[in-house]
């Protein structure tokens, strides 16, 4: 683990990083250091899905099992059979109308 909580003798916490070998939070409340973590997962987050959209839209598979349009299509009638396909096909055309 890169990092510790460490109680302050003033009673609120430090984070300390065995990355940097040094304090990158103190005086910290564990709400403030929850809403720290939940806004460095979010930047974290946000980095990785702009990624994966930007090679989607390359038109580039973002991993090997991701299928795309016409293949999940397949799966989704081999697996559900043509009325689900149909449906869907029909949901979506509602969604571009």
């Amino acid at each position: 683990m890169g990092r510790h909580i460490i109680k302050q003798p003033n009673g609120l916490y430090a984070i300390w990083s065995t990355i940097v070998d040094n304090f990158i939070m103190t005086d910290a409340t564990p709400e403030e250091y929850v809403d720290f973590r939940i806004e460095e997962e979010t930047q974290r987050i946000k980095k990785d899905l702009k990624e994966i959209f930007e090679k989607i839209e390359k038109g580039e598979r973002y991993h090997h099992t991701v299928y795309q349009w016409e293949e999940a299509l397949k799966v989704l009638e081999e697996i559900h059979g043509k009325e689900e396909v149909n449906k869907l096909l029909e949901e979506v055309d509602d969604d571009l109308s």
